[in-house]
């Protein structure tokens, strides 16, 4: 098809070319004078449009002989050239459009390594079994290695920096070796996991962990791509000319930058300060073939061509590998504190904190949500505090302003619209300390539901937490988390799971104890969760992506079309597939993850066992 496309004329093309072409599209040409249309011709032209004959005569046969171009190469497509849907030549790319990938044999991989280790050093390269293990799975996510014994890399490789990452990525590349980069080990939907077998390595950013420029006039820094974002916070503290600076998102303990971006994550502060879509200001990327590629400058606004930040913020690391990151910084309110309100029902709270955002004219810096259960298990824990909450579902706020006094004018003004919906108690901070006593609260969240199962599971040596994510309309968030909870307490759940959530954008985390054993049962539940939020008008994961665990629900939410786009741009980036294989979409026809999956051979793992 391409080939065909390059014969369509361009400027400087000479009469013959178009009159044959008119001849074998069976269009006539206009009866006028054909020129010779060059760039120079159109330059002078309009360099010398004071001249009155030069313009007429330029327009005389200009528009004659574009419009003959027009015509004919639009009737010379339409006959010409074959559209076929099932060519390879197409937009999308269908899962059954593939072969199945080819990996490095052992061989390969062997000589792959070492000429990987001779880029890196023997030094910064770990075969020791208990890393190579911890680089497979992670302790906080639901999925794990349907087979741990074969699903783990061979070596996990520390990369000095981007030029470092690029030669061992030419490498992977030339023996096909399939490359899972990491640093944090904190996701939650299996996004670390090693699906291809052993011949495969693990890209640790442990080292990559520098804050490379500070710009606080401009409000960015550039990190490497291992940098934590509570490493940041602390850099910030510490200095003159950053403590008064904060950076925004704020996602589980343990997260850094890169994998931040990419599973375009956010965190408490997302309502106010936004996710990491709104905070990344530009990426240094590798791409599977070793190509560095820097995605734009450092400008806040740019329409320089299209937005290849955003291609990368949500990939996984399945397009390129993220070495280096811009991000921006918000100024910190002079004033804040913690608020609570606590009603009798979910919908209570949710009428509350949907009247504030969307009718109030107000902004908090933060407006969270947490459920009876929660509140219940928050009690219950060894992190309490001392303090004691009521057990009714409860909403959270951060407050800040530039005066104590208009802080107190918003507290006036949600203690009015919570009035209206049946509050049993509204309670303030009045300083620092007693900011965080309340908030941590909701910081406990994951520990004390964990905690709690070890107390009430029948196994309560193997203790299991399917923490997931939905994000909704707003309107309708009271509703799906309804009709879930009566799913999950029918479903043999009752005081078994708890709920929380970035009420402010919708965002809701459920959190549901259960032994291994009842793996398929809780898949299940799952399933319907996630269907009953796309009924809403939702999304299957608001801040924690895609990995392999929620693939299965990518076509349902966004449409075959979409997917087989993805899956184009993937192949376009990554042709070999090498990139973390297998997460977001299938890349591969005979795929059975899913299926291993859901057949509960992971059930077979216990999370102690292979996740310290």
């Amino acid at each position: 098809m391409f080939s065909k496309l390059a014969n369509i004329p361009r400027p400087g093309v000479s009469r013959s070319f178009l009159k044959n072409l008119a001849k074998n599209s069976s269009l006539k040409p206009f009866n006028v004078p054909v020129a010779k249309y060059s760039t120079t011709s159109v330059k002078s032209a309009t360099s010398d449009n004071h001249n009155g004959s030069q313009e007429s005569k330029s327009s005389t046969f200009g528009y004659a002989s574009v419009g003959t171009v027009f015509l004919a190469v639009g009737t010379y497509i339409g006959t010409k050239l074959n559209f076929d849907p099932d060519s390879p030549d197409r937009s999308t790319t269908p899962v059954d459009a593939l072969t199945s990938p080819q990996y490095a044999n052992d061989d390969e991989f062997k000589k792959g390594l070492a000429e990987i280790v001779a880029i890196v050093g023997a030094e910064n390269t770990n075969l020791d079994k208990t890393v190579l293990d911890a680089h497979s799975d992670t302790f906080y996510s639901t999925h794990h290695p349907p087979k741990p014994h074969l699903n783990h890399p061979s070596a996990v490789i520390y990369p000095a920096g981007t030029e470092q990452v690029s030669a061992i990525l030419k490498v992977a590349h030339k023996y096909r070796i399939p490359v899972v980069a990491n640093s944090g080990l904190t996701s939650l939907e299996g996004q670390n996991m090693h699906t291809r077998g052993p011949n495969s390595i693990s890209l640790s950013f442990a080292h990559l962990n520098q804050i490379l420029e500070f710009h606080p006039e401009d409000l960015d820094v550039v990190v490497q791509a291992g940098v934590g974002w509570q490493d940041l916070d602390e850099f910030l503290k510490g200095r003159e000319d950053g403590k008064h600076l904060l950076f925004g998102p704020d996602p589980g303990m343990g997260a850094t930058i890169a994998g931040m971006v990419s599973t375009s994550a956010s965190g408490t502060n997302a309502f106010k300060y936004g996710t990491m879509k709104e905070n990344v200001v530009n990426l240094t990327v590798v791409l599977a073939d070793g190509t560095i590629v820097k995605t734009k400058q450092r400008p806040r606004k740019s329409s320089a061509g299209y937005d290849t930040t955003r291609l990368f913020i949500g990939a996984e690391g399945t397009l390129g590998i993220i070495t280096e990151v811009t991000v921006k910084l918000h100024v910190k309110p002079v004033h804040e504190l913690v608020s609570i309100a606590t009603f009798p029902t979910i919908k209570d709270a949710a009428a509350t904190a949907q009247e504030i955002i969307s009718r109030s004219g107000l902004q908090p810096n933060a407006i969270e949500i947490l459920d009876d259960t929660m509140m219940s298990f928050v009690n219950e824990s060894a992190d309490a505090a001392g303090k004691k909450f009521i057990e009714k579902p409860t909403l959270f706020f951060k407050l800040g302003g530039p005066t104590k006094s208009s802080i107190d004018e918003q507290i006036k003004v949600i203690k009015k619209i919570a009035s209206s919906n049946s509050l049993i108690k509204f309670e303030n901070s009045h300083n620092e300390e007693e900011n965080a006593i309340l908030w941590s609260a909701r910081r406990q969240g994951l520990w004390s539901t964990f905690q709690y199962g070890s107390k009430i599971l029948e196994d309560k040596n193997d203790v299991q937490i399917w923490t997931t994510d939905i994000a909704i309309p707003i309107s309708n968030l009271s509703q799906v988390i309804a009709e879930t909870n009566d799913d999950l307490n029918n479903s043999g759940y009752y005081k078994r799971f708890s709920v929380m959530g970035h009420i402010g954008d919708g965002n809701c985390h459920f959190l549901i104890l259960y032994n291994s054993k009842d793996y398929r049962k809780t898949q299940k539940v799952i399933d319907r969760m996630v269907e009953r939020a796309l009924k809403y008008e939702g999304t299957s994961t608001g801040e924690h992506g895609v990995g392999v665990g929620k693939r299965r629900y990518l076509n349902l939410e966004l449409g075959k079309s979409t997917v087989d786009l993805m899956r184009q741009i993937k192949l376009s980036l990554d042709p070999r597939r090498i990139l973390n294989p297998d997460k977001i979409f299938i890349i591969d026809p005979n795929d059975d993850l899913d299926q291993l999956l859901e057949a509960g051979h992971i059930a077979e793992v216990n999370k102690h066992d292979c996740c310290h």
